[in-house]
């Protein structure tokens, strides 16, 4: 039996009043399951299918009671957010020192390559080639951001040399690149006080030459000792030397030492290069009065090492017995500490003239002064010199006070100086405060 699908066989035909206005359920609160289905008019029965009165239900407007969620924006503090303070900086800037941040060298991967080069010259002794590889760079060479360390490097170096002409003739260039004052000469502690009454030293400056004609000048070295305790004798501007000089000044050392004198030796590495030279194995045509003295500074500088190893040297030479190592009591070895009074506030162990060898006294010396104060701080404005030993030994000890909670301040260093201790890293564990 087949079936229509629109109603029954035979069923009255509905006839449609145009008249009568469709009757549709309009839903009270409709739900998102049942809001699209079809509504049928209730005439049509439930089975029908007939669409022709579908009208859809309005759409349902948000609840008026709810505010609309206002549209995300960043913070006002975050947006405008002045940089951290740096309290260090300011608290720097207000106690008149130099801003910290500034007192750090450079990262030694970024300066230029010269300025390494000529921090570990003239670390190691080398001035005059120092010299002329950083004079040619910083009138040829494109140093970017390392120009003014280069320039200011270059005035240490003819301030170390003496070389006053120059130095005032660079300044005048200076003026004209950087459009800033240039540093001023620096009058020597030799000059300005040769008897460096605060230190309680005496001082004295060999010549150029020291040889038998040194004899004056060497008696006024016995003279300028008399009053005082420790004798600080000063090597750097020697020439030349030969036997019987070599033989006279070991003779007023040695009397010296028998007044119950202590010896500083400054700028020893200039007499140090004339005796090593002259003392070399096989030499034997060198005056023994030559390596009796070298004997004598390995003594006085407690370089024991060096003195064991030209010991042997000698007797190879001169087929003789070795002389035996006797550290001479009381002598002190160039370059160590020497304190003196300064304000309670701040006390400061003082470094001076060349540092070199590395000695056990300063490390000793560093250790102490860390220990009887709340803060290692160094003066080293009367430094002009240190060695990679040297530097080495301070980074060692240094990080060790660091290690113990005792922070470390280095003060007055010349550029030379801060180079190579950004070069060794021993900028990382104490602050250095640039000269003034």
């Amino acid at each position: 039996m087949f079936f229509s699908l629109f109603g029954r066989k035979g069923a009255p035909k509905k006839t449609e009043n145009k008249n009568k206005a469709p009757i549709t359920r309009q839903p009270v609160g409709p739900s998102p399951a049942t809001s699209a289905a079809p509504v049928a008019s209730a005439e049509a029965g439930e089975d029908s299918l007939d669409f022709s009165t579908y009208v859809p239900p309005p759409q349902s407007a948000p609840p008026q009671d709810l505010p609309a969620p206002a549209p995300q924006s960043v913070p006002q503090e975050t947006a405008t957010a002045p940089p951290p303070l740096d309290v260090s900086a300011l608290a720097a800037s207000l106690a008149g020192e130099p801003d910290p941040t500034a007192s750090v060298s450079p990262a030694a991967n970024d300066v230029a390559p010269v300025i390494k080069e000529t921090a570990i010259l003239f670390a190691n002794g080398e001035i005059e080639p120092a010299l002329a590889r950083l004079s040619n760079a910083v009138r040829e060479a494109d140093l970017g951001d390392s120009a003014l360390q280069a320039w200011l490097m270059l005035f240490d170096l003819l301030q170390h040399l003496d070389m006053w002409v120059e130095f005032e003739a660079l300044a005048l260039e200076f003026v004209v690149k950087f459009e800033r004052s240039p540093p001023a000469w620096l009058e020597t502690v030799e000059r300005k006080d040769p008897a460096l009454a605060t230190g309680g030293i005496a001082f004295f400056a060999l010549g150029d030459t020291l040889t038998d004609a040194s004899a004056p000048e060497l008696e006024k070295l016995r003279t300028a000792a008399a009053a005082q305790r420790t004798l600080r004798v000063e090597c750097g501007k020697l020439e030349s030397i030969d036997g019987p000089g070599c033989r006279l000044f070991r003779e007023t050392l040695t009397s010296l030492r028998n007044a119950g004198k202590e010896v500083l030796l400054t700028g020893e590495a200039r007499l140090m290069q004339f005796l090593e030279e002259a003392c070399q194995p096989g030499r034997s045509e060198t005056d023994a009065a030559v390596w009796a003295l070298l004997f004598d500074v390995y003594r006085i500088l407690g370089s024991k090492d060096k003195f064991e190893e030209t010991a042997v040297t000698y007797a190879v030479t001169f087929e003789v017995s070795p002389p035996s190592w006797e550290p001479q009591p009381g002598a002190e070895a160039k370059g160590s500490a020497v304190p003196r009074p300064v304000e309670a506030a701040d006390q400061a162990l003082i470094l001076s003239g060349e540092l070199s060898g590395a000695s056990e006294t300063l490390a000793k010396q560093l250790q102490d002064w860390a220990g009887a104060n709340k803060m290692l701080v160094i003066d080293m404005s009367r430094a002009t010199r240190v060695d990679p030993a040297t530097a080495g030994l301070m980074l060692k000890v240094l990080s060790a006070l660091q290690e113990r909670g005792i922070t470390a301040q280095i003060r007055g260093a010349n550029e030379l100086i801060r180079a190579l201790f950004g070069l060794t890293g021993l900028d990382k564990v104490a602050r250095i405060i640039p000269r003034k």
